[in-house]
């Protein structure tokens, strides 16, 4: 004798013999038949433990979802209504023109709310300057960086760097007087705070060049006292290029830039400090 081969599957109804059904054993035997579906019906059970009105009320969900034109509650999806009827477009997705222009940086023009970068308004509308137009920075390499000039006293245009002439004007020199103007030379110079109304380098305007001061160390005639506050000692003008009336014995002199440049030889020296050479630029 075998046992009956079941399979996992839900039979809907149970066959009910008949008087007139004849007596019919075998697998496909009609004596067989309803045995075989209940059998089939508790494999179903047993594999997805289920009873029969979950199933029945699962399978009515899935046929009406099949045929349903709207959700029958509706629902928000990303703060969009939803009710299954069309598609929707969710705010920054799917289409350009439907984004929240003020939240989403893919397609916004400017920022909702204004920001400052060191000090200067910003609000994504146009490029800015972080470090204002002129500023000065000295730099370790022999060129200058995006968005900087070498300070060397160039002639450059009013119109191309028309940021840079807004802040200094003609100050370093007026170009060809109409559509030029020119750098600060700040090439082989030490700098100096401008005295600006303190009265310690008096005379001074904003962008002037001074020349040096000597130091006068002939003790022989007792003049060899340091001056703190001129930073000399006797000699109150000097520079590379400079002449004197009348030349101190021991002196000789050379033509140099049309005037005479005069040499050390034991009676005048010129002060200067330990330093370093780097490359001066100017902000545009």
């Amino acid at each position: 004798m075998a046992n009956l081969k079941e399979s996992s599957f839900w039979e809907e109804g149970i066959y009910q013999w008949e008087t007139s059904d004849p007596v019919l054993g075998g697998e496909n035997g009609i004596d067989n038949v309803p045995t075989r579906q209940l059998a089939n019906r508790t494999k179903w059970l047993k594999d997805n433990k289920l009873d029969k009105s979950a199933t029945a009320a699962s399978a009515d969900l899935a046929k009406k979802a099949l045929v349903a034109d709207k959700l029958s509650k509706a629902r928000n999806v990303g703060g969009v209504a939803f009710d299954g009827s069309a598609d929707i477009d969710l705010p920054g997705v799917n289409k350009p023109g439907n984004q929240d222009t003020s939240g989403n940086a893919a397609t916004a023009t400017r920022l909702r709310t204004i920001c400052t970068i060191n000090g200067v308004s910003f609000d994504g509308s146009a490029d800015i300057n972080a470090t204002p137009a002129g500023a000065i920075q000295f730099f370790a390499m022999e060129t200058a960086p995006v968005g900087w000039l070498k300070a060397n006293g160039a002639e450059i245009s009013r119109t191309l760097y028309a940021n840079l002439f807004a802040a200094i004007g003609t100050t370093f020199g007026t170009g060809d007087e109409k559509t030029t103007f020119n750098l600060p030379d700040l090439r082989g110079e030490f700098l100096r705070g401008w005295d600006d109304g303190r009265a310690i380098d008096n005379g001074r305007i904003l962008g002037s060049w001074q020349i040096g001061t000597p130091i006068s160390h002939d003790d022989t005639q007792g003049i060899g006292s340091f001056n703190p506050t001129n930073m000399c000692r006797n000699v109150r003008e000097y520079g590379d290029n400079w002449n004197f009336d009348y030349w101190p014995e021991g002196y000789y002199s050379a033509p140099y830039g049309g005037v005479m440049k005069t040499y050390w030889n034991g009676f005048f020296t010129m002060t200067r400090p330990r330093n370093i050479a780097l490359l001066a630029c100017i902000k545009i």
